[in-house]
């Protein structure tokens, strides 16, 4: 926990601030800082090592709050090694505002850290050692002599047990004074991960930040602040990608092990970094639809085994003219008004594995790509169903203001208007496939066909029902992604909007509701949720389980 005395006009008095803050304690905080003045007089805890450069550091109103939250959380993500290389680089540099730490903290990649070098003859024998020296003359090199030389030339700073010092670089502006990083912020990031375990949020932030890849040491330090024994204790909260679309081209997971070894991967190869190679990987993965991280290494690791054809060629028929073109068969021009090229295009692309994705078609250069088998698996997910009704009301001849709450047992009687109202919802453009034209995973937009909300009576009661129709079976992780998306929707989406469209009924105007934010609500299969109830467990488990 960190603890900041601030004192100024605005805290006249003086106060000691807690991290992380409460609501009420950050309410108060950030308007006591739009209010005057705000020095930092004294820090413990995890910013106690920037003591020296915070102290007397006056706060920009309001944002200097959320500058030390930032540090705060940044900081505590920092390895020994890590903390003694940003406490070297903020004597290197001496910056002159929060702002300025807060972008120096996002730097670290441009100071380097000669490790074991704690002074300067250790610093002249670090770097002479790299020169070849006969033995006989060793003992004659004056090696203190040499690191003297390179302190005078170059900026760096001894730490207890290194020499840090700038690569030369010039430092970038990852924080503008405006929006902030995210905690845990990591210039070679590949996957940003938030991390929960209760150990952790009972006495600090709700999630706790890791930028993949990371080393062992940083995922130890990881286990170690979030109270487990091992990071398969934590659950992922979500992740996000400074490659924004590499979100949307993963297979899901939990597997923060699996997450660091992807990223790892992706940052050695260098692939996001090139646009050609990048969109060359996201043919390849919507086209692979791998069901689990392993399989989306294999894509990775072979992927100079793909080509993505030109984009002008998108159908069948295109595809039908490529074929002939590239395997140089010529077609008589009296044959070619009457050759079916879209069939021939077809079959081409069947036999030799061509599989059309967002980024054109891709095909495998060793092996036809495996296609989704043309057999629909169906399932249901099933999860509570409310509502309101706003009845008649017969003195004035129109709907009260005044709701009567609805439970799912009394949603029964109502379930051909709530259905008639959901086919109303479905739109043109949506066709057969529904809502799983929304989906952002791409891997589950190729791998689900379709996705269909509905309601259902079982148990007596009205449940609220999503029919899914998928090419082949779920895995156990396509099955949580969806179950995600399809909550998504519930709240925010499809969801929301049919909450606010009124359902006429004879006693008055009912609003139904997919989703509500008690610890009661969930989603589940047809099959768990069956099972579940018959077992006599009732509804007390809570989230989308």
């Amino acid at each position: 926990m960190t603890r900041v005395y601030l004192s100024g006009s605005a805290a006249p008095d003086g106060q000691w601030l807690a991290f992380p803050l409460g609501k009420q304690e950050r309410r108060a905080a950030m308007k006591n800082g739009d209010e005057g003045t705000v020095i930092i007089e004294d820090v413990t805890g995890t910013l106690e090592g920037l003591k020296a450069h915070l102290k007397g550091m006056p706060l920009q109103p309001g944002q200097g709050i959320r500058e030390l939250e930032f540090l705060d959380r940044h900081m505590e993500g920092m390895t020994e090694r890590e903390k003694a290389v940003f406490q070297a680089a903020l004597d290197i540099e001496s910056p002159n505002s929060m702002a300025e730490i807060v972008n120096l903290s996002c730097n670290m990649d441009k100071f380097r850290l000669f490790d074991g070098v704690t002074g300067h003859e250790a610093l002249g024998r670090h770097l002479l050692g790299k020169e070849e020296v006969p033995k006989r003359l060793a003992p004659f090199i004056d090696y203190g002599a040499a690191g003297r030389e390179y302190t005078r030339n170059n900026v760096g700073r001894f730490t207890g047990y290194s020499y840090v010092i700038r690569t030369g670089e010039p430092l970038e502006q990852v924080y503008d004074g405006k929006y902030l990083p995210t905690p845990g912020y990591d210039r070679s990031c590949v996957i940003q991960a938030s991390l929960h375990s209760p150990f952790y949020a009972a006495g600090h932030y709700h999630s706790y930040p890791v930028s993949l890849p990371a080393s062992e040491e940083r995922l130890a330090l990881a286990v170690k602040n979030l109270g487990v024994d091992g990071l398969d204790e934590c659950k992922v909260l979500g992740i996000t990608c400074p490659v924004r679309e590499l979100e949307d081209f993963l297979p899901f997971s939990g597997d923060i092990r699996e997450m660091n070894g992807l990223s790892g991967m992706l940052a050695e190869k260098g692939i996001l970094r090139d646009e050609k190679e990048r969109g060359k990987l996201f043919a390849a993965l919507e086209a692979e639809v791998p069901k689990d991280m392993a399989e989306a290494m294999r894509v990775i690791a072979e992927l100079e085994q793909y080509t993505v054809l030109p984009e002008d060629i998108r159908t069948a028929v295109d595809y039908g003219h490529y074929y002939l073109e590239n395997a140089q068969i010529h077609i008589h021009e009296d044959v070619q008004p009457y050759l079916d090229y879209g069939k021939l295009g077809e079959g081409q692309m069947r036999k030799e594995g061509v599989v059309q994705t967002g980024y054109g078609m891709v095909l495998r250069r060793d092996r036809p790509i495996a296609q989704l088998t043309e057999e629909l698996e169906e399932l249901k997910l099933f999860s509570p169903l409310s509502g309101l009704l706003y009845p008649y009301d017969e003195d004035w001849g129109g709907i009260s203001d005044q709701s009567m709450e609805m439970e799912s047992g009394e949603l029964c009687q109502y379930e051909n208007q709530i259905l008639e109202k959901i086919g109303q919802e479905h739109l043109k453009e949506e066709g057969e496939r529904g809502l799983a034209v929304y989906l952002h995973n791409r891997l589950l937009k190729r791998k689900v066909f379709s996705m269909n909300p509905t309601v259902e009576l079982w148990n007596g009661k009205l449940w609220g029902v999503l029919e899914v129709k998928s090419h082949g079976p779920l895995s156990p992780q396509e099955l949580a992604g969806l179950t995600e998306e399809w909550h998504g929707q519930e709240s925010d989406g499809w969801g929301e909007g049919f909450e606010q469209r009124e359902i006429k009924t004879e006693e008055g105007e009912l609003c139904v509701s997919f989703w509500h934010s008690g610890d009661d609500f969930f989603i589940k299969t047809e099959q768990d949720l069956k099972q579940w109830q018959t077992q006599g467990q009732g509804m007390r488990m809570g989230g989308n389980g």
